[in-house]
């Protein structure tokens, strides 16, 4: 286990280091001088090159580069344009509500998912299993900010059961903000749920097709113990790696549904950050979306050892 974390350790830096290059790189690869772009036309030359050297566009690109890399293994992200403070507080406090909606979405897509799967394992001939299928592609094809703009209208405009925008922390008075959100994470559960559905079953259906199952089905034990005991601590490894991808995917920025629905998470601060041309929260932002992935592919790796006693021996 050791060696595992000191390997992966040493991974995150290397993926850490090209990442933050290619986004060095990128950045000043756009065409236009940033600083006009943020102060404008009318902006006298000294304000350009205070500004500039706040955005660490002065000098040649290897000076900025060595000045960039030295503020970030410090600590240093910089300083936000927009929000005229330190990169790394602006992430922080940007975190609270996708991560909120990421957790809500995946706990209640893979239950969803879970449940369905057990059911049309037990139940091949139910209509609800049969139906399945459809279902799935419907969940799958329906475009987010499409579905959002529907539950607004219904749930929002018509019914008035729900805010249409907004966030409340759920820390701080869970009550005033699970109103908030009910339609963003439903908008999320519609997607999401149907991937997980996907792989499960697929999974679950290899499972209970193999051999080993014969013995537990010669004891007398019904197709619902030999689904929930034999077949799907198997069949969840596969099923594992897409959550933690997907999980970190939501973390990462979940933009369209933090757009619509006027949250300020991560998607909203990554995209209010590229339409000011905010550099150093860009880059912030891309580190610790990607520092994020590393950490949950790791966790996702580490709970193997968990579910399947093979990974553990081994």
């Amino acid at each position: 286990m050791l060696k595992i974390l000191l390997r992966r350790a040493r991974d995150l830096v290397i993926v850490l280091w090209v990442v933050g290059t290619v986004m060095f790189v990128v950045i000043r690869l756009v065409p236009g001088d940033p600083a006009v772009s943020i102060l404008g036309e009318t902006a006298s030359p000294e304000q350009l090159a205070v500004l500039r050297d706040s955005l660490g566009l002065s000098g040649t690109w290897y000076e900025q580069y060595v000045a960039w890399l030295g503020r970030v293994l410090s600590g240093d992200l910089g300083t936000s344009i927009t929000f005229s403070a330190p990169v790394l507080p602006v992430i922080t406090g940007h975190i609270a509500p996708t991560l909120t909606l990421a957790l809500f979405s995946t706990v209640i897509s893979f239950t969803v998912a879970l449940a369905i799967t057990l059911w049309g394992t037990v139940r091949p001939r139910s209509l609800a299993a049969r139906s399945v299928t459809q279902t799935t592609s419907l969940g799958m094809a329906l475009p987010q900010f499409w579905v959002a703009l529907i539950v607004i209208l219904v749930f929002a405009m018509v019914l008035r059961w729900f805010p249409p925008s907004g966030y409340a922390d759920l820390l701080t008075d869970p009550l005033a903000a699970l109103p908030y959100l009910v339609l963003p994470v439903a908008v999320l559960v519609i997607s999401d749920a149907a991937v997980y559905l996907i792989f499960l079953r697929e999974s679950v259906a290899n499972e209970m097709s193999q051999l080993y199952l014969r013995t537990a089905r010669s004891k007398g034990l019904s197709e619902t113990r030999v689904a929930l005991r034999h077949a799907l601590p198997n069949a969840l490894m596969p099923i594992l790696t897409v959550m933690g991808g997907h999980f970190a995917t939501l973390v990462g920025g979940v933009v369209i549904v933090e757009t619509v629905f006027v949250i300020p998470g991560l998607g909203s601060l990554a995209l209010q950050a590229i339409s000011t041309r905010d550099y150093p929260l860009v880059q912030g932002v891309t580190l610790f979306v990607t520092l994020l992935f590393v950490v949950v592919n790791l966790l996702v790796d580490l709970s193997y050892a968990l579910i399947d006693p093979k990974v553990r021996v081994s």
